[in-house]
């Protein structure tokens, strides 16, 4: 058995939390690194069906080897078919974002239930997304231009003048 605490459903009372504030507070929690957060509103029961492992010792697991594999990587607030998700980037060496994961999520009283990470790379790509920096993307965004890495923000490829702000819009 690792040495990661097991999490039940102890933390505070969301029984009236929709899905949109379940992954708004997974965002926030997931990137700050904060597995105590996380497990506030994730059940003792969530199913996680693409990791390897069951149970939240797994998922903990594999947040903490995301993280050390790979630091700069950031979630933001994303759109899928009109539910809510969250869409991974991580900067490439010039400072441009490159999606790199799509999370979705279910949810039942509360608490979040499932948390996937579909391999469909279309659903990545077509996620209606808040990137790095803080912009809304918009619906005609020139995905081919987006594919080749093109900077964000003033254009200058410095991602750190782009780290998460303080807060995220919803």
């Amino acid at each position: 058995m690792s040495d990661i605490p097991t999490y039940d459903d102890a933390g505070p009372d969301l029984d009236d939390a929709d899905i949109e504030t379940l992954r708004n507070a997974f965002v926030e929690a997931y990137n700050a690194r904060d597995l105590d957060a996380i497990f506030e509103f994730v059940s003792s029961d969530a199913e996680v069906p693409d990791i390897n492992g069951e149970g939240l010792d797994a998922l903990a697991e594999e947040l903490q080897a995301v993280w050390e594999r790979s630091p700069a990587v950031v979630l933001t607030h994303a759109r899928v078919e009109n539910t809510p998700a969250a869409v991974a980037w991580l900067p490439d060496e010039d400072g441009r974002w490159t999606r790199v994961g799509l999370m979705t999520f279910d949810s039942d009283q509360g608490r979040l239930t499932v948390i996937e990470t579909p391999d469909d790379a279309s659903a990545l790509q077509l996620a209606l997304a808040q990137d790095p920096a803080g912009d809304v993307l918009d619906e005609e965004l020139d995905w081919s231009e987006w594919d080749r890495g093109e900077p964000t923000g003033d254009g200058d490829g410095d991602w750190h003048e782009r780290q998460l702000p303080e807060s995220w819009p919803s």
